[in-house]
């Protein structure tokens, strides 16, 4: 009987040592840590599309890395057509302002930023809404920016807030955006002033772009936004 007994409590801890465990070494292998403040959240390839006559533009393209992620976010060479991370803004309007000596300045006007993961990638610059169509994971809400232009070169700086995220799997790795980058995102991004014609005629004309996003620093979001 003794034995017994001391065998019923030695199964006991051990299950019970197991249970505690099991959650915890869940949580580390698929939870996605936080980026920590000024450190590259993702780089870019985009074009924004635009209507010169209204102002009426989209910007789009695709992700080329993303913290914490070292596997390819391509499904094949890299390039626009085989990119699993996407991104695409609103409508959004470009509206010049008085130029300052020779840097040329307009106002972006205010709207989303969305990121979208699609498992069958099948981008085409001939075709802007292809950078749209797969799930939505994340959206960055923008307020009002400048964008000024000298030269062949615009430079487009401006901080996003997280407005909503979803989390997905990725090859076996659970990503989301609200562990990622609660507080939300700082954009770094460089346009030519090259016009691309494109054969869309709501956008007549593209003009190529990259850039960089960084995690903005502060407390922690609320969890249960």
């Amino acid at each position: 009987m003794h034995q017994l007994t001391l065998f019923l409590a030695f199964t006991i801890v051990a299950i019970a040592a197991v249970a505690s465990a099991w959650p915890c070494g869940a949580l580390a292998q698929d939870s996605t840590p936080a980026i920590p403040a000024n450190q590259v959240v993702w780089q870019h390839v985009g074009r924004i599309y635009l209507d010169p006559h209204t102002g009426s533009a989209v910007y789009a393209g695709y992700l080329t890395h993303l913290n914490g992620i070292t596997g390819s976010l391509f499904d094949g060479a890299p390039s626009e057509a085989t990119a699993y991370l996407t991104f695409s803004t609103d409508v959004l309007s470009i509206t010049p302002i008085a130029s300052n000596g020779d840097v040329a300045l307009s106002l972006v006007s205010a709207g989303t930023f969305n990121v979208y993961y699609n498992p069958h990638p099948g981008g085409d610059w001939g075709a802007p809404s292809t950078f749209s169509s797969g799930q939505l994971i994340a959206t960055f809400v923008r307020g009002e920016s400048l964008f000024p232009q000298l030269g062949p070169i615009g430079f487009h700086n401006l901080s996003e807030t997280l407005g909503s995220s979803r989390h997905f799997d990725f090859h076996g790795q659970l990503i989301d955006f609200k562990r990622m980058t609660p507080n939300g995102i700082t954009f770094a991004q460089f346009f030519s002033s090259t016009p691309i014609v494109t054969e869309i005629q709501k956008y007549p004309v593209s003009f190529a772009a990259a850039g960089t996003t960084t995690a903005v620093g502060g407390a922690p979001a609320d969890p249960e936004r």
